[in-house]
């Protein structure tokens, strides 16, 4: 055997793969984490563009196509005439050396030409846009008559009247509804009242909802005030805005006397000056915020009080089944207003809508006041917070 081929043993430290530790792998996993929630985030921001994007600039090349092959001249000879009608239908009067006439034809020829605009859009929908009592208002005095958006809030509050839905009341729904109702039909809706240059949505969607209340259960229709609620019910900020929830608490203790005993300045007085007879009510309730719910509701107990978000599109709303976009709903809104579902319905084509009472007036909207609302899409908001009354 040959000794100088000897075998040698290697000297180097066995290599152990590197165990991690606990605190690693967590910071690994929350890298991961983060990794994939900006993905997502990626992913969720195309898809808002991809949402939005088209609408936003087929809204605008709509625009830009509109001015462009408009026949401004003849819109000049249009709009100085309409003024002129509108003047008279409207019965309104001006002092000419005092330039009002002329301001009051700018916000006029504004309006025109947006109800031109919207009439021509709304060939597709069937819905249509008129001048009315607004057209020769400012944006400014229309906001006047809405809630600000920020003021909603300050106002909500969980301590008022309105309770959650009994249980009990859902005992008698059922899945199967006619496809129409209208609670007008039955005799328990006044007539559209008209608020007027006041913020005082919350007074006469109150009051309304109370006199319907108190029809379907006692089979007696009575008008009743809202100008109490302005003088009366402090909790409240009378034109400024106000909140039904508190409202309603008003009213359960208060009550309301009739429209004819204590009638509207579209002001707050004074004074508070309740006397004699009021009607009030026994129970309120949050119904919940769909579609079904408040079906049910208007089916079985009577009309709903709702609030919405108004866009632009709903100042020269005149028929059709009223849709506002999502992006209006969300980004181009007024300010916030208060009404009274009175029933629901479907067009021959199967599009669903609320009916709502307003209270800007018999001379705007359709059937002497009216709005009938896109249903089921909680368009502006108008399935978010509906509350059912007992009387």
């Amino acid at each position: 055997m040959d000794k100088s081929k000897s075998h040698s043993v290697s000297l180097e430290p066995l290599i152990v793969p590197e165990q991690k530790s606990t605190k690693r792998i967590l910071l690994e996993r929350q890298n991961l984490v983060k990794a994939v929630s900006l993905v997502i985030a990626g992913l969720f921001a195309c898809g808002l563009f991809y949402a939005y994007f088209p609408r936003i600039w087929s809204r605008y090349l709509s625009y830009e196509q509109s001015l462009k092959h408009y026949d401004w001249q003849k819109f000049e000879r249009e709009v100085g005439n309409e003024f002129k009608e509108f003047e008279k239908r409207f019965e309104r009067k001006w002092d000419d050396l005092s330039g009002e006439r002329q301001k009051r034809f700018g916000h006029f020829r504004r309006s025109y030409y947006e109800v031109q605009h919207l009439n021509a859009m709304g060939k597709l929908t069937n819905t249509s846009y008129e001048i009315n009592d607004f057209s020769d208002w400012s944006a400014e005095e229309f906001k006047s008559i809405l809630l600000p958006l920020d003021f909603y809030k300050i106002l909500q509050d969980e301590h008022t009247f309105v309770q959650k839905m009994n249980p009990i009341f859902t005992q008698t729904f059922t899945d199967e509804y006619p496809t129409h109702l209208d609670w007008r039909e039955k005799g328990v809706v006044t007539p559209v009242k008209n608020q007027g240059k006041c913020g005082s949505c919350w007074a006469f969607a109150t009051a309304a909802t109370v006199e319907s209340a108190y029809a379907v259960e006692h089979n007696e229709l009575r008008s009743l005030s809202e100008q109490q609620l302005l003088d009366c019910d402090f909790s409240n900020h009378e034109c400024n805005g106000g909140e039904v929830g508190r409202a309603f608490t008003y009213v359960q203790k208060h009550g309301l006397m009739s429209e004819d005993a204590y009638p509207y300045v579209a002001h707050r007085q004074n004074s508070c000056a309740v006397h004699g007879e009021t009607t009030k009510i026994n129970s309120a309730y949050h119904i919940s915020p769909n579609e079904k719910a408040m079906i049910d509701w208007l089916v079985n107990f009577g009309p709903v009080n709702i609030g919405i978000a108004v866009t632009p599109d709903m100042k020269p709303y005149k028929s059709g089944v009223f849709r506002p976009s999502d992006y209006d709903c969300k980004y181009n809104v007024l300010g916030l207003h208060a009404l009274l579902v009175v029933g629901y319905g479907e067009t021959v084509d199967g599009e669903k809508y609320w009916i709502v009472k307003n209270s800007w007036g018999q001379n705007w909207g359709t059937e002497n006041g009216y709005v009938y609302f896109a249903r089921g899409v909680n368009a502006c908001g108008i399935e978010d917070e509906p509350i059912g009354l007992q009387a």
